[in-house]
């Protein structure tokens, strides 16, 4: 061990006091920022990872560890070391190990090249520690393992750039063969199973799993199994130099190196899943290393799999014979698979695949079953969906599997899960005198007009329609949950019985609003909402419409201009609690919305020292909050321009949503302490939400020509987190929270956000202005045309100055990107330039000074490798006879 110690410490000591390998240093820490920058879209990524690194530094690292095998093998021949060496009784085991341990390191050197990106990552946003660990053991790995080759090569090569040239086709065969382009061509002439074992043996197929921070023990494997093979060849390379005689070529080792290579990895893929009891392969298994545990089953999976009364099945229908020349398929795959597989270990839960065949009865049963089939550029048809089997005959499908639904895939399958595996879904009851489930049509067969939501909701739970709550064959009485929209129409009666629902420990989310859009006039005052509400000790006023000029979202209007509506309000995380209804809730938007307000006691409670039910508020306003009258709102709701110029009612206390514990009305209030008033308010829960449109598909979502659905923000999603947290599925809310965990670059957020707000003060300032100039008296046709004249140049203005506030902020934006750029680009090399630059002027001072010693001065002590870091080594002409066997 001292010896290939020694070794290693000579060969590092050459490479770190010559300027050449200071120059590869600072090559790599130049082309790999630049090539995550120009190439991997670093900054329009927006994801605070190394992703855009990743994508670029393999292909770097192919063309530049070779480089480090330069100055290897084919120099100390040519001078004579390598017989040297081998004459020290060091055998070709003990060169070769030292020699990959060297250049090893010198390459791990090289990824640390890479820090300024990391840094940059880090004071950017937020990033997962486990999955940039993950990523630099991938690539700490593929370095080991191009070393290890390129060392192999350049061990019998003629020259320096015969090695180079050597490893780096070498390198290129293994990544070709996992781009997609390449594997399309290569589908086209190949048969699929040759497709699949190109793939199994390139680079990039076990290169992608460590950069997700999901690797597999085979994916390790074949790194180390590279490095093996590219050792064996360099100690064989080297017993040939010796004995050259008697011995296969080199290029028959190399053949059956990479046969024996190949064989082994089929049986690491294929052979495990021979002999475990469902099939699975246990080296495949991926190892979620990522800090949020993005590839793991979450604790609220786990919870709901555990309440399970029998086991459920799942049944992946894959097609993977089709998918030979589709890359981004079979990637998309074994990222589902890893998913899948996270809940195939737990107990409660049997996985199975299918690859049916086309045109079979076992492909049209699966489509018969609820699959789509996906029609292919050659006119195949390939399955790629999900089906769910319960206990009780109750099936689920996700008809095809979609690469942007992979982060919601565990709240997606958990909730197929639950439902199927239950004998009867969750029973909410919806009141409302609006038409928000739709019209019957006979000729369509179903319900035309109805909102999204509530297909939403519809689709996984049983809706109970009890319209206006006066039906005496639909009481409000068995349901898990009721969703109110607009008590204020609802009769008295009705409101009467969801208080005694929710005396009788019901959940209730209320969506009240002073001026609903689908009516043509303000909501009028209710009595009975008014005694609801201050049961819960909240106080909402009817005839009351929030307006905030920071909150303001901009609407078309008919002349084809766009203005400021203060009313229509875009509800951001600063005004969002952290309650667990709210986690990963970015955006909301809320129209014509009303104010909650706690109750202030009554003078009678005070005396008596009455406590309240306590209140969780879960959506703020700012500093900037104004009440104004519903009648002007109305009048305005298709020019809310003059709304800009009113001053408003300053907001106390309260919010734009809330959740009430009710009361036990058994309890006397007077009596009770607050502990036995917090102990009986466990039982009914009112979640009040001050406006009705939110849940509107206006304000939430857009619906594509094929049908398809995009949501603009998380209205729906922050109501449906409330309906089941109402249900008793709050796991459902934790999962649909964690599927849309992105870590972003926060500072680049904080940037837009403070240019976004400069921009939404200039218009209010302008629209101030030119709400107030309009609403100057004209009289006489003379006058008009002149305020018209007026406005019409202070519309230009406002233009002007809205377009010079926009260059400026793009100008600063660009700035800020530039140094960013440069920084990352400049400032290590730099750096390494002038140390290097040193440690070989200080290396080339210390050689003039210090006279050369004889060779037979440095012979002591050699053998046991103490002296192999000098700097005197022989020359060809002073070779010494090589002496002693292999070690």
């Amino acid at each position: 061990m001292s010896a290939i110690l020694g070794l290693v410490r000579r060969d590092l000591h050459q490479a770190l006091t010559q300027g050449a390998s200071w120059a590869l240093l600072v090559v790599l820490a130049v082309l790999a920022p630049l090539g995550a920058f120009e190439l991997g879209d670093l900054l329009a990524r927006d994801r605070a990872d190394l992703g855009a690194l990743w994508q670029v530094l393999p292909w770097l690292l192919v063309l530049w560890t070779p480089l480090l095998a330069l100055r290897g093998w084919p120099e100390e021949r040519a001078n004579g070391l390598l017989e040297w060496l081998s004459g020290l009784g060091l055998g070709p085991w003990r060169l070769a190990i030292a020699r990959l341990i060297s250049a090893s390191v010198l390459g791990w050197l090289g990824l640390l090249m890479t820090v300024p990106l990391l840094a940059l990552i880090g004071w950017l946003g937020t990033p997962d520690i486990g999955l940039l660990v993950s990523g630099y053991l991938g690539m700490a790995l593929l370095v080991l393992a191009l070393a290890s080759l390129g060392q192999a090569l350049a061990v019998r090569a003629p020259s320096a750039l015969s090695a180079w040239l050597g490893a780096l086709v070498l390198g290129l065969v293994l990544m070709l063969p996992g781009t997609p382009a390449v594997t399309r061509q290569l589908a086209q002439h190949l048969a699929p199973h040759w497709v699949q074992l190109l793939d199994l043996i390139s680079l990039p197929a076990h290169l992608t799993p460590f950069s997700e921070g999901r690797p597999a023990l085979i994916d390790a494997g074949y790194f180390v199994l590279l490095a093996v093979a590219g050792l064996i060849l360099q100690a064989r390379g080297l017993k040939q130099e010796r004995h050259a005689s008697g011995r296969a070529p080199q290029w028959l080792a190399t053949l059956a190196v990479a046969f024996g290579m190949i064989a082994i990895l089929l049986a690491c893929q294929r052979l495990p899943t021979m002999f475990t009891p469902n099939g699975q392969n246990p080296l495949s298994a991926a190892h979620d290393l990522t800090e949020t545990r993005q590839h793991s089953l979450s604790p609220a999976s786990r919870l709901l799999l555990s309440r399970l009364d029998a086991p459920v099945t799942l049944t992946f229908a894959y097609s993977e014979r089709f998918a030979a020349d589709l890359p981004q398929l079979r990637e998309l795959a074994a990222r589902i698979e890893t998913r899948l597989a996270a809940f195939g270990r737990q107990p409660q839960v049997r996985l199975r695949r299918l690859d049916p065949e086309p045109d079979s009865d076992g492909f049209a049963d699966l489509e018969a079953q609820g699959l789509t089939a996906l029609s292919l550029p050659g006119g195949e048809r390939m399955l790629f969906g999900l089906m769910v089997d319960g206990p009780y005959a109750e099936r689920r499908a996700i008809a095809l599997l979609k690469a942007a639904d992979i982060n919601g895939l565990e709240a997606h399958v958990a909730r197929l899960i639950q439902e199927v595996s239950r004998t009867q879904p969750p029973r909410l009851g919806v009141l409302s005198s609006l038409p928000v489930m739709g019209q019957p049509s006979l000729e369509q067969g179903r319900a035309l007009g109805s909102w999204g939501l509530m297909d939403h909701l519809n689709a996984r739970l049983r809706i109970d329609w009890l319209s206006g709550g006066d039906d005496p064959a639909r009481p409000i009485k068995h349901q898990d949950a009721l969703l109110v929209i607009a008590p204020r129409l609802l009769p008295g009666a009705t409101l009467e019985a969801i208080s005694d629902y929710l005396d009788r420990g019901g959940r209730v989310l209320m969506l009240l609003d002073p001026l609903p859009e689908m009516l043509d006039q303000p909501a009028p005052a209710s009595q009975a909402l008014k005694t609801l509400l201050a049961r819960a000790g909240v106080r909402s006023e009817a005839g009351q419409i929030v307006a905030d000029s920071q909150l303001a979202l901009p609407i078309g209007l008919m002349d084809g201009t766009r203005a400021l509506s203060p009313t229509l309000l875009n509800v951001g995380a600063g005004q969002l609690s952290d309650a667990a209804l709210n986690l990963n809730v970015d955006q909301l938007v809320m129209s014509s919305a009303g104010w909650l307000s706690p109750l202030a006691p009554t003078a009678k409670a005070t005396r008596e020292a009455q406590p309240s039910a306590p209140l969780q508020w879960l959506i703020r306003g700012t500093d900037s909050t104004r009440l104004l009258p519903a009648e002007r709102v109305y009048t305005s709701r298709m020019d809310p321009r003059p709304l800009s110029g009113l001053t408003g009612e300053r907001v106390g206390e309260g919010g734009l949503a809330v959740l009430a514990r009710w009361p036990d009305a058994t309890l006397p209030a007077h009596k009770a302490t607050a502990q036995e008033l917090d102990k009986a308010a466990t039982g009914g829960q009112l979640l009040i939400v001050s406006d009705v449109d939110m849940a509107s598909d206006r304000l939430w979502r857009r619906e594509a020509a094929d049908g398809s659905e995009r949501a603009l923000n998380a209205n729906a999603r922050w109501l449906e987190n409330a309906i089941d947290l109402l249900a008793g599925s709050p796991e459902l809310v934790a999962l649909r929270a964690r599927a849309h965990q992105v870590r972003e670059l926060t500072r680049l957020h904080t940037l837009a956000d403070r240019q976004s707000s400069a921009e939404t003060q200039l218009r209010n300032d302008w629209q101030t202005r030119l709400s107030a100039r309009g609403a100057e008296p004209a009289e006489g046709k003379a006058a008009v045309a002149e305020k018209r004249d007026a406005l019409d140049e202070m519309q230009r203005a406002f233009d002007a100055e809205l377009s010079r506030q926009q260059r400026q902020a793009t100008a600063e934006r660009d700035i800020f990107y530039r140094e960013l750029r440069l920084w990352t680009l400049l400032a290590l090399p730099l750096v390494l330039s002038v140390l290097g630059g040193l440690i070989c002027w200080r290396r080339k001072r210390l050689g003039r000074r210090q006279p050369s010693r004889p060779l037979g001065h440095q012979q002591p002590g050699l053998r046991s490798g103490r002296r192999l870091s000098g700097h005197h080594q022989p020359s060809a002409q002073h070779s010494i006879p090589g002496r002693g066997g292999d070690a």
